[in-house]
């Protein structure tokens, strides 16, 4: 009997249920009878089964390779490891020793397991298992059963009891089984009273001291990217998706986590595309090739060793360690994603850097139940104090953490001391705009068009750094007009002039239903503002963000007499459906324009069109196949449009498009889309009016 028999030979009914299911593992085996084995070799069996051929190697049954198109591990291969079993005799009884798991456990010590998946695996397991809600460990005769409840998911995993880290079985599709692997063999370990694992901070804050980033990787990398577009679009497969998240969570790639994030966001809209999830965006899915084909291109060319690590982005922990700082707490805000996350968000600034931070407490689903965010807000400890208390304060965090997009860590080494009730008043706040060369001169804004200018700066495109989502901004009007609802945008108007006779518009989403978060933060300006006695605000807290082409500015807090947080007000109608009603119709009714409505710019509009025509077109080129006929019929009248606006390097790269030859046609349509995208970035601009 060769070794490679008395590997597979080793296999239990456990561990193959746990990859597959008990169905399948009962149909195999009897199939398992009509077994023909073509080769039996110290490196290699081949068996055949219903015409699909199934190759074993000492790799373990993961990688074992069949004929069939299965992605996961089919039948075949199941009933191969059951005739194996029939070739080196009967499944082998119990041990007569039975199996030290804590000895074989700790085996796997945080250097094992980061060789295996890396440290951004690793980190991904640390997340699974600190995610799981339940926990459940079952030694077998010759495995370890390991299931983890997670909120959306169920992990089964069967840990052998010999073999290496590759041995350890599951059902999970290749691109996650090293992180779930990993995250099982913590759970075990839990189980068993064995020391937590750790990253050492040490590895993880380390830089090397000059960055060269892997060619023969980088190259790998492009060739799955443009295969992304060329054939994704029209017959997007799993395997490309496994191909790209392999490529991303590869030790190599861990040097380049903007790259690796930005090939995990691609295989996941290649999944939402191949399931025909609701979700699918395609115009997100071809933002993101374009971008990290854009990136790959200025890695392999740049020489610049600062250029190269802000294109990588820095090889860190998540959080690191930023001393005391003093904030201000700017408000709160309630979220919830089109994936059901939902949570609370609080904005602060360090009134000495001017730099602003946010802490955030969340679910991923909104089907946790035991997870209310108002509750949260109000209950939940947060650095020695809740969330309401700090967002409406000043105080200083001390053993403060934060990452390099401004979110501190909620660790409980940080220390919120010295607390004190925030009274903003309007000669103060006016100060921090006033003082243009003051580090709160980003911050709080008198003038509409000085506005504008920070906001495009602070949304400005770049390559090298990533993309700012919200920026929060303290508006001071000198006149506030009514509140308007538009029935046809189903959106909530609040026109607000500066000191010069500018106008910019506040806004706020309506859902039809009438109970989701548009709904209470309507019902709650509107009771804020519509009580005759009730003094307006001198300041306005709004969060600025790009959407759909242009800035948006949405109101989170009314800075008067007392702070008003429209997710948290401490007076508002419940948002029943007769009361947002009865809103609803007092703000359509004729009101006093105080206002002039702002003017349509023709301009914007017609160039926004023409580039989401490109993005059409681009697509609908990746839908076709690339084909000859679809350049010429989609791109190239759009070149001779794109030269008579004016637009000649958009016309360049939609040329040399139309014009390419096959092999060169994806990498000039994604130079194309990523000057799209640009363009689109750079019209996105606060609309400001007289």
């Amino acid at each position: 009997m060769t070794k490679l028999i008395s590997l597979y030979a080793q296999i239990d009914d456990a561990t193959l249920e746990t990859m597959t299911s008990k169905g399948i593992v009962r149909r195999a085996r009897t199939d398992a009878a009509n077994v023909q084995f073509e080769a039996i070799g110290a490196d290699e069996i081949v068996g055949k089964i219903e015409g699909a051929t199934v190759r074993l190697d000492d790799m373990g049954l993961a990688k074992a390779r069949c004929s069939c198109p299965a992605a996961t591990t089919c039948r075949h291969r199941i009933a191969v490891v059951l005739a194996l079993r029939t070739q080196g005799g009967e499944q082998p009884a119990a041990p007569a020793v039975e199996i030290d798991w804590p000895a074989r456990l700790a085996a796997f010590d945080r250097k094992a397991l980061q060789s295996a998946a890396g440290k951004t695996g690793l980190r991904e397991a640390m997340r699974l298992f600190a995610l799981a809600d339940a926990v459940t460990v079952e030694p077998g005769q010759l495995s370890l059963k390991v299931v983890m409840r997670l909120k959306a998911e169920e992990i089964e995993v069967a840990i052998p009891g010999q073999g290496e880290f590759n041995a350890i079985a599951s059902g999970l599709p290749e691109r996650r089984r090293p992180a779930g692997h990993a995250a099982a063999v913590l759970a075990a370990r839990r189980h068993f009273g064995q020391e937590s694992i750790e990253l050492d901070d040490a590895d993880a804050t380390a830089e090397p001291k000059e960055f060269a980033p892997d060619g023969p990787l980088l190259e790998a990398m492009q060739d799955s990217v443009r295969r992304a577009y060329a054939q994704g679009f029209a017959v997007p497969s799993r395997a490309l998706e496994e191909r790209l998240m392999l490529l991303a969570v590869s030790s190599r790639a861990e040097a380049m986590p903007r790259l690796s994030a930005s090939l995990r966001r691609i295989a996941e809209g290649l999944e939402q595309r191949r399931l025909r999830n609701v979700n699918h965006d395609p115009v997100e899915l071809l933002r993101e090739i374009a971008f990290a084909h854009a990136l790959l291109h200025a890695l392999s060319q740049t020489k610049d060793d600062a250029r190269l690590r802000r294109l990588a982005g820095t090889v860190r922990a998540e959080y690191e360690p930023i001393g005391d700082v003093d904030l201000v707490g700017l408000g709160a805000a309630m979220f919830e994603t089109i994936t059901g996350a939902v949570g609370v968000t609080g904005h602060f600034v360090e009134p000495a850097t001017g730099r602003r931070f946010t802490a955030t407490l969340a679910r991923s689903t909104a089907h946790d139940t035991r997870f209310d965010p108002r509750d949260a807000y109000r209950t939940q400890a947060v650095w020695g104090h809740t969330l309401a208390r700090l967002s409406s304060s000043t105080f200083r965090l001390s053993g403060a953490q934060a990452s390099a997009t401004g979110r501190l860590s909620l660790s409980q080494t940080s220390r919120a001391e010295q607390v004190a009730l925030f009274k903003p008043s309007r000669d103060p706040i006016a100060a921090w705009a006033q003082d243009h060369s003051a580090p709160l001169a980003g911050l709080a804004h008198l003038s509409w068009p000085m506005l504008g200018d920070h906001l495009a700066r602070a949304f400005a495109p770049s390559l090298d750094a990533p993309p700012l989502a919200a920026e929060p901004v303290v508006l001071l009007p000198s006149r506030i007009a009514p509140l308007v609802f538009d029935d046809l945008t189903q959106r909530l108007r609040w026109p607000l002039m500066d000191a010069s006779g500018s106008w910019i518009s506040l806004t706020l989403d309506h859902d039809d239903d009438g109970r989701g978060l548009g709904a209470r933060r309507i019902a709650a300006l509107e009771a804020a503002l519509g009580d005759a006695g009730n003094k307006r605000p001198f300041a306005i807290v709004a969060l600025a963000r790009p959407e759909a082409g242009k800035l948006v500015l949405e109101p989170i807090a009314l800075w008067g007499e007392a702070a008003t947080l429209l997710d948290f007000p401490e007076r508002a109608p419940a948002p029943g459906k007769d009361v947002v009603s009865r809103i609803m119709a007092g703000l359509r009714r004729t009101v006093a324009q105080f206002a002039p409505p702002p003017p349509a710019d023709a301009t914007v509009r017609q160039t926004s069109r023409l580039l989401q025509g490109g993005v059409d077109a681009l697509i609908g080129v990746a839908e076709a196949g690339l084909h000859a006929s679809a350049r010429e019929h989609l791109l190239a009248p759009l070149a001779k449009t794109y030269q008579l606006a004016s637009l000649g390097p958009l016309a360049q790269l939609f040329s040399r498009t139309a014009a390419s030859n096959d092999n060169d046609t994806s990498a000039a349509a994604l130079a194309a889309a990523q000057g799209l995208f640009t363009l689109q970035s750079f019209t996105s601009r606060l609309q400001v009016w007289t």
